[in-house]
Formats: structure tokens, sequence, C-alpha cells
């Protein structure tokens, strides 16, 4: 896979197995994914469901994930499916479809992890017939990821570092010094010319006006940074952009923004872009 699969395609790849298998029940209403969906970038999420009955009529059974970004729990519905049908047998049924459901995901996810893998910098050292070892680690910065290779390479002769994100792979060589330092530079360089996040804020404030570090900030540290310069500046209503200096994409630049709107805010709030690039539609003028 060239990007992470969505909330979305994973209902339906998982109710697409159940169609090949013929465990969709004949009966169903619909099965329908949920809107909006997410990209998965990591496969330490859980799947969650709820079988019950209709406020109005059916049965519904529905699921969901629960995985952490930025430090907080997230939830996103994947999909539902619903049956008219509201018998005792009919809720045997969708129990059987619950339990089908969890089965096969779990076995998908798991025998394709790396379509899971987004996050972080991967970590591998080769044995004497130069296959990789199963085991590895994952950091979380190039940086670390680097430094996990230096020691690994007093070890083992060869050991691969993976950038998750863009999927591209580095091999160093132990026995090649002069090759694995020219490589090791590089990716420093690259790992140094990336700026991490940054703040840019809108028209109504003037950036110069206030003190405080632009660039080479932790996702924290510009969120904390935003919010603070929004409050000194005691302006009713303005916006600041998060931007990912790690991405190369314009189009995935922002990763969400800090807003204050007097009329519905007591304080500057945080809104994560969700792989969006497009500006915040619910900040409007007073």
């Amino acid at each position: 896979m060239n990007k992470p699969m969505t909330s979305e395609e994973l209902f339906n790849r998982i109710k697409g197995i159940l169609k090949e298998k013929g465990k969709l029940p004949d009966i169903l209403d619909y099965g329908l994914a949920a809107h909006n969906p997410v990209p998965i970038t990591t496969y330490e999420f859980d799947l969650r469901s709820k079988l019950a009955y209709g406020g109005s009529e059916g049965i519904y059974l529905d699921f969901w994930i629960e995985y952490f970004a930025n430090k907080e729990k997230q939830r996103k519905s994947i999909g539902t499916f619903k049956m008219l049908d509201e018998s005792n047998e009919a809720m045997h049924i969708m129990a059987k479809l619950l339990a089908d459901f969890i089965i096969e995901e779990y076995s998908y996810v798991n025998a394709n992890l790396d379509d899971f893998t987004w996050e972080g910098v991967d970590v591998h050292a080769f044995d004497e017939e130069g296959k990789r070892y199963g085991w590895g680690y994952t950091c979380a910065t190039m940086e670390s990821a680097l430094n996990r290779k230096n020691e690994l390479l007093k070890k083992y002769t060869q050991v691969v570092v993976r950038d998750n994100a863009t999927r591209k792979e580095t091999i160093f060589d132990r026995d090649n010094p002069e090759k694995g330092k020219s490589e090791a530079d590089k990716e420093m360089e690259m790992t140094n010319e990336r700026t991490g996040y940054y703040i840019e804020f809108n028209d109504y404030i003037d950036e110069a006006d206030f003190d405080y570090e632009t660039d080479g900030l932790t996702l924290e540290q510009a969120i904390d940074t935003a919010k603070k310069v929004i409050i000194e500046s005691k302006l009713k209503n303005c916006v600041c952009a998060i931007i990912d200096g790690w991405v190369s994409d314009d189009n995935d630049a922002v990763c969400g923004w800090v807003m204050f709107n007097s009329g519905v805010d007591t304080l500057p709030r945080w809104r994560e872009a969700k792989w969006e690039s497009i500006y915040p539609v619910d900040m409007q003028e007073e």
C-alpha cells in the first residue's frame, strides 16, 4: 500500500471477506461504512462494537475503533449493520455476524501489519545469511532510530532503517564504514533540515509583537505556544495553523489549528486536521 487504509476501507474490506465466505446474513437490511473516514496509521487500535435493538425498529450492530493520537484517546465509527427483523432468531444471527466480523478483522490486521504501520521509524538487524530478524525497534524520530542503528552495528554486520511514513529503507553495513558513514550523514542532514512543527497565525495577529520560538517545536509545544499568543493578543477571533515540517507534501502539511472565537469559546481550542488541508470552516466573524 502507498498510503494508510482508512476506517471506511477497513469496514468494507472485512465486509467483503465475510461476503466471500458466505457469512453475511441474507436478511440484512444494509451494511454501511461510516462517513468521514480517517486514515489508520497504526495497528495499535482496538475494535469495539455494540449490538442492540434500535430505538424505533430493527437490530443494529455498530463497530468503531479506539486509538491514541496526540496523547489523547480517539474514537471513530467504521460502520453499521442493520436488520429489520426483531425476532430472537434475528438477534442470534446478528450475534454470529458480530463474532465473525471480530474474527476476520483480527485475522486480517495481524496478517497485514505493515499496511497498518505508518508512524515512527523501524530498525532491524540482519543475521549472518543476510536475512532480517523478526524482532526490531520502532523509534519516534529518525535521530533516535539512527542512534539505535549505531548500537546494533556493534553486534550485527548489517542494519536497516525504515521511515514508516515514506516507506524509505536505508541499509547500513558495518564492514563498509565509509558507506555507512555517508549514509548516516545524509540521513542526519535530512533530519536536521526538517523543522518539526511550527506555527502560522492568520492576519489578525502581528507576530512581530510577540516573542516566541517559531519552528523546531514538538506538536505539544506548538499548540501551547499558539494558545499563549492568542490569549496575550486579547483578540476576539483568530486562528493559528500548526504546520508539520516533516511533511514534504504541502497538501498534508497542516496538521491542525488552534482557534479562538469569543462568541463560543472561553479559551483557545485545538482542532486536528485529520489529514485535511482545508481551512477550518467553523471560525466565523462575529
